[in-house]
């Protein structure tokens, strides 16, 4: 590869502009090159100054690969724009560099976190620009890259959430936790106060009181905060930042304009161009108690467990919370008596969560009982699933279509909103909003609904029956929103 091609792709991928081709092309070249690998540390170390001179705060340095043992950075070929701007303020900045890397090259090799949890195809990039796969990852080992597990400990780097089931769960040696899911990019270090960049995708994290005068620093695109110690989820793309508090409190500041705002517990705001950045009250969760017309029937529910909240919202209100472990099983009586000839139709909008996998789906199971109770025997007609997750960290829409076969007519009708489970590991969640069950019924020939006199005119076939909505919206609390 060309160095012009190598610049060219190092640039595109710390722009966060890079395609998933291009993406494999540059791990293999820093794979199997260590002048690639030494480029890449380069760009990385300037691009870290840069942004945090843009930020007008000196607050040290975010490098997506620790320091080797250099006093100036290297001169790199000015073959795309992006390395010319670096060359060009470069000169300005070179003595904060060089005393940054001093800095990086005493404390390099100490470790300041350890993996706790992880799944999917993860990336990580850190000594020397070395990339080292997670065990999810199709990866051949080489002498100097191996795969990431469970239990190893880390002194920082790049970690990159290449899939949408794809999840990293890091503690911190004071117990600080965060995990990124799905597609995400998060660099972190902690040189006597840790600072973390969000480039893309979901941060979510328990930090323990920070020390005074140095709190947590998170920098993504559009926004920077400062976290003292709290509970929070952080939600980052090119151009806007969403700040959910769940505990304490923590300061957001926008980046293009300086805007500072202080967000407390059970409040969000998102940062960009074009916001108002006003603080916007989150509901506390309900319990299944609190849920009217749905209830957890699974044998180990707990009644008093989170049915639905406001957080990862679809439209502004409250979503159900699902999950593939088997404490929790929503459904409801429809309190609809099933008919021959009767077709149901299901629809709703859905979010795979954290843990949730590429091979998880959502099934709506449609079912009778023995004795017409919810808590009896059940008989499952229909299960229609919704597919995989086509899209990361957005609502997809789904629905499914079922005919009632005879032995269920007359019976009545119970529904359960479900998972299935695709990767053998039942801890996904997902949310799911606006449900919506409606039955179009097809009198069958000689039924008491085609009852016609003899001798009397016969009606104009109706080739299609409107169809009635049994639960949606605000009827049988389809929308979650009811209490």
């Amino acid at each position: 590869m060309s160095n012009s091609d190598l610049e060219n792709l190092i640039a595109a991928w710390l722009d966060g502009r890079i395609s998933e081709a291009e993406s494999e092309s540059l791990q293999q070249e820093l794979r199997k090159s260590a002048e690639a690998r030494a480029t890449f540390q380069r760009f990385a170390q300037l691009d870290a100054v840069l942004r945090e001179a843009a930020d007008t705060e000196s607050v040290g340095s975010i490098s997506q690969a620790s320091a080797s043992s250099v006093s100036a950075p290297t001169p790199i070929p000015a073959t795309t724009r992006y390395a010319r701007a670096l060359l060009a303020i470069a000169a300005v900045i070179v003595i904060g560099l060089t005393a940054t890397l001093y800095y990086q090259n005493v404390n390099k090799g100490r470790n300041i976190a350890r993996i706790t949890g992880m799944n999917g195809t993860l990336t990580w990039i850190g000594d020397g620009g070395q990339i080292v796969q997670g065990a999810g990852s199709s990866q051949t080992e080489t002498r100097w890259s191996n795969v990431l597990s469970e239990g190893a400990e880390l002194p920082g780097g790049t970690i990159e959430g290449m899939a949408p089931d794809s999840w990293f769960e890091l503690e911190f040696h004071d117990g600080s936790t965060g995990m990124i899911s799905g597609d995400s990019i998060l660099t972190f270090s902690d040189e006597r106060q840790k600072e973390l960049r969000l480039k893309q995708g979901r941060f979510s994290a328990d930090v323990r009181p920070q020390p005074e005068g140095k709190p947590m620093l998170i920098h993504t695109p559009a926004a920077v905060l400062e976290v003292i110690g709290t509970q929070f989820d952080v939600e980052a793309g090119p151009e806007s930042t969403m700040l959910y508090v769940r505990e304490g409190k923590v300061q957001i500041r926008r980046v293009g304009d300086g805007k500072t705002v202080d967000v407390p517990a059970g409040h969000r705001v998102v940062a960009a161009a074009d916001s108002d950045m006003l603080l916007r009250p989150v509901a506390p969760d309900r319990t299944w108690a609190q849920t009217p017309f749905w209830q957890n029937i699974s044998a180990s529910g707990d009644p008093n467990s989170i049915a639905t909240q406001e957080t990862r919202d679809h439209d502004g209100t409250r979503n159900l919370l699902l999950s593939e472990e088997l404490a929790s099983l929503p459904a409801q009586d429809t309190d609809y008596i099933i008919r021959s000839g009767d077709k149901f139709k299901v629809g709703y909008a859905w979010l795979g969560g954290i843990w949730w996998t590429a091979q998880d789906q959502i099934a709506i199971r449609l079912f009778t009982t023995d004795n017409d109770l919810i808590s009896g025997k059940a008989t499952t007609f229909a299960t229609l699933l919704s597919g995989p997750s086509k899209f990361s960290g957005e609502y997809e829409a789904a629905s499914g279509r079922a005919t009632v076969p005879a032995t269920e007519v007359g019976k009545r009708l119970f529904v359960a909103i479900d998972t299935q489970d695709g990767a053998g590991e039942r801890h996904g969640v997902a949310h799911l909003d606006n449900f919506q069950l409606e039955v179009t019924h097809f009198p069958e020939e000689g039924s008491l609904d085609n009852f016609q006199l003899q001798g009397g005119d016969l009606p104009d076939p109706s080739p299609n029956p409107p169809p009635a909505i049994i639960i949606g919206g605000n009827l049988r609390n389809g929308d979650f929103n009811s209490k």
